[in-house]
């Protein structure tokens, strides 16, 4: 990997954590308390929605750190190494956190509801936040994939300098 190309990645991860912030303690409490202004039904529901929503966001954040740790340790030749692992299963964990968030919401959503404006309809809500669910379980899937391949050839790499 090139230094221009590592040093890409490591401003577009650190940007993308970042804006993540900035919507934890910005965006997502505006608009929280612009919707609850604007439908007071909805504020029961205001200060749970929204640790929902700042706690999916940290999620994002603490895998977009384990990524920048796993590009850190390709750049520096040390990726099939003992200690990936570490990164890679907390890309893991923050994916599994944000599912469950997401399927939770899903849930909410289809059994319990919740109120909406008159114009509005809550299929569109139903209908992301269930392929939310997928996409997360896709994401899952997709780790754990990674995950036991970096763990056969980081044992494959330590064989090999075994032999060396």
């Amino acid at each position: 990997m090139t230094r221009i190309v590592f040093n890409l990645l490591t401003l577009l991860i650190f940007s993308g954590i970042a804006i993540g912030l900035f919507a934890q303690v910005v965006i997502l409490p505006g608009v929280a308390a612009d919707e609850a202004r604007n439908f007071p039904p909805l504020e029961p529901y205001r200060a749970p929605l929204l640790a929902v929503g700042i706690t999916f966001v940290a999620c994002a954040q603490v895998a977009l750190g384990a990524l920048w740790a796993l590009v850190y340790r390709a750049q520096a030749g040390v990726f099939f190494r003992p200690g990936t692992q570490r990164w890679v299963v907390t890309i893991g964990a923050a994916t599994g956190v944000a599912t469950l968030l997401t399927c939770g919401f899903f849930l909410y959503v289809t059994f319990a509801g919740i109120p909406m404006p008159d114009d509005m309809s809550d299929i569109g809500l139903w209908m992301a936040s269930g392929l939310g669910c997928l996409v997360g379980v896709a994401l899952l899937g997709v780790v754990f994939v990674t995950h036991r391949l970096v763990q056969r050839a980081t044992e494959a790499q330590t064989e090999l300098d075994g032999v060396l």
